[in-house]
């Protein structure tokens, strides 16, 4: 089996915006928090939102104190006054989309215009629009609801945002036949309809497709039936338990989308389902050679390889003799950092890797036993080289396993605005950073002699500083809606998925300018100009992620940690051919 997913999979801009606005109001807010209606129609969502202390209501009545999140759909102004009224605190999360609609009908209505507003009936966003009408307005869904409209004047039409584009357009055709010179204002999202377009494009190239998305989702509802109207097999599920095995293993290649209201994570889990199906169907050497690459990958074994390997590479760059003695240290410390922090760090890790935690959980007991051995010999046999070695060991060791556990006592940690390491905004990536130049560069520099620590250490250090931070940056990227749910600050949070791609690029042309001007100068050996093949490798994968060729699950994975091996595999070649 093929799986495609669909580019347009995902949160869409209006739903992120509100997420970002609910959680973001969940941490601060220390009183009730509330939503006027169901944020998103999501199931999955609303339950974990009730998990940080987030409330749906259905009105204001009952309701004393408090901030409500006024969500996507937007509200009429007869219920935003009384909302104020209640001496409510708002976080007005309306999509600007929507908003825009909410304008449109306000500027023609104040002219006398009657609204006639294509869409659901009853939906939250129609509801909403309805109420700026000023009592003027008419809500249609056909063509055939446009003859019973009554004679009228002046006439301002408007659609639901998440509507299908072809019936918006069908139904606009008819009422410009019966109202000549009628105001037509485009208010289909863009996002809804690049959505639709992909579903009919993607359902060209499949033999099933698969929705994931709430059932009372209109957006999504409306995918599934264009898709279905191509004449493909097509299922709507919340969740991938509703997948059924044996049906989905009849067909070649399944194409995957998503309304506008599904996280990741539950495409993902969609995702795990499909990859299980084609496991499932793999045979002889193929299966053997996939179920090995992901042990390997999942039990960290395969990163712990690359670690060594960079050492190696990096050994050379720095001027010193590589050591398969150091090749072991970074290959122990990294194998054990990984597990212990995978498995301390189960909440982030169950959104953002379902299938990574099926794994632990099944192999609990071995990897922890095995992470702590490894750190354990790690630590000796850096003691066996010297004092130096073995306190930057034992630093790097300390505050990888410290950085999820709280750094001070009860009573002082309510006092504290950040309880661990990793509550630091942005963290996470710098530690990381640092761990891999420090374990892979100042530890074999060291045991070489600190007269060694000149320009060709301080290039390596910053190289590998560079590309591993790029790589976790990446990896928050992807992480992103998990990341925001347990409370975490990352860089794209922070500052937007797209201008961090653009930092992660700006980072590469660094390290390959610095690579190009040491080696120019003299700096470093001749291995800096190869190690640019590294940073090539490093804009490549960027360039994949981008395009979603490699965004998730074993292949991303594969892919990304494969410039650690490569930049080892070119230092080998360099060191025998010279």
């Amino acid at each position: 089996m093929q799986v495609k997913l669909a580019k347009t999979a995902g949160f869409c801009m209006g739903v992120k915006r509100a997420m970002d606005i609910v959680l973001d109001a969940s941490e601060e807010e220390k009183g009730g928090l509330y939503t006027y209606g169901p944020l998103i129609h999501n199931p999955q969502v609303i339950e974990m939102l009730e998990s940080k202390n987030v409330r749906v209501v259905k009105d204001v009545d009952n309701l004393e104190s408090g901030r409500i999140v006024i969500r996507t759909h937007g509200i009429t102004p007869a219920v935003r006054q009384k909302i104020k009224s209640k001496g409510l605190r708002i976080n007005d999360a309306t999509c600007p989309l929507v908003a825009r609609v909410q304008s449109i009908i306000k500027k023609y209505a104040n002219r006398g215009y009657y609204t006639v507003i294509i869409g659901d009936e009853g939906h939250a966003e129609v509801v909403g629009l309805m109420g700026f009408t000023e009592g003027r307005g008419f809500v249609i869904n056909s063509a055939a609801d446009a003859d019973r409209l009554p004679p009228m004047e002046k006439v301002c039409v408007v659609g639901q945002t998440t509507l299908n584009v072809s019936k918006y357009r069908e139904i606009t055709d008819k009422l410009k036949e019966r109202y000549a010179g009628c105001v037509i204002a485009d208010t289909i999202c863009d996002a809804t309809e690049e959505r639709q377009e992909e579903v009919l494009k993607l359902s060209k190239e499949v033999d099933a497709m698969i929705v994931v998305g709430g059932k009372n989702s209109a957006n999504t509802a409306r995918l599934a039936s264009l898709s279905e109207s191509t004449g493909r097999p097509t299922f709507l599920v919340e969740t991938e338990a509703e997948m059924d095995e044996s049906v989905l293993s009849r067909f070649n290649v399944v194409g995957v989308t998503a309304g506008a209201s599904t996280p990741n994570w539950m495409i993902m889990r969609v995702m795990k389902k499909l990859e299980g199906i084609k496991r499932m169907e793999r045979r002889g050497i193929r299966k053997y050679i996939y179920g090995t690459a992901e042990f390997f990958i999942r039990s960290n074994i395969y990163i712990a390889i690359g670690s060594a390997f960079l050492t190696y590479g990096t050994s050379l760059l720095s001027g010193i003799e590589p050591s398969f003695y150091f090749m072991s240290l970074s290959f122990l410390y990294f194998f054990s950092m990984y597990n212990i922090n995978h498995l301390s760090d189960r909440e982030s890790v169950r959104l953002n890797e379902p299938d990574r935690v099926e794994f632990y959980e099944k192999n609990r007991n071995i990897l922890l036993a095995a992470g702590i051995a490894s750190l354990v010999i790690s630590l000796f046999l850096s003691l066996l080289k010297g004092l130096t070695p073995f306190l930057i060991m034992l630093v790097s060791a300390c505050i990888g396993v410290a950085y999820s556990v709280k750094i001070a006592p009860p009573y002082i940690l309510k006092y504290m605005r950040y309880r661990r390491l990793k509550d630091i905004p942005a963290s996470k990536d710098i530690f990381v950073a640092l761990a891999w130049a420090t374990v892979c560069v100042l530890a074999p520099v060291s045991f070489s002699g600190w007269e060694r620590f000149g320009f060709a250490a301080i290039i390596s250090f910053v190289f590998v500083f560079l590309i591993s931070y790029i790589r976790s940056v990446l990896f928050d990227i992807r992480d992103i809606q998990g990341d925001r749910f347990v409370g975490r600050e990352t860089i794209p949070i922070i500052i937007g998925k797209e201008k961090t791609k653009v930092f992660l690029l700006t980072l590469a042309g660094i390290a390959a300018a610095g690579l190009f001007i040491s080696s120019k100068l003299g700096w470093t050996s001749g291995i800096g100009y190869l190690f640019i093949i590294t940073i090539i490798y490093t804009v490549f994968y960027l360039y994949l992620y981008h395009k979603r060729i490699i965004s998730q699950g074993l292949s991303c994975e594969a892919v990304v940690d494969g410039k650690f091996i490569l930049t080892g595999l070119i230092a080998f070649i360099w060191a025998y051919t010279k």
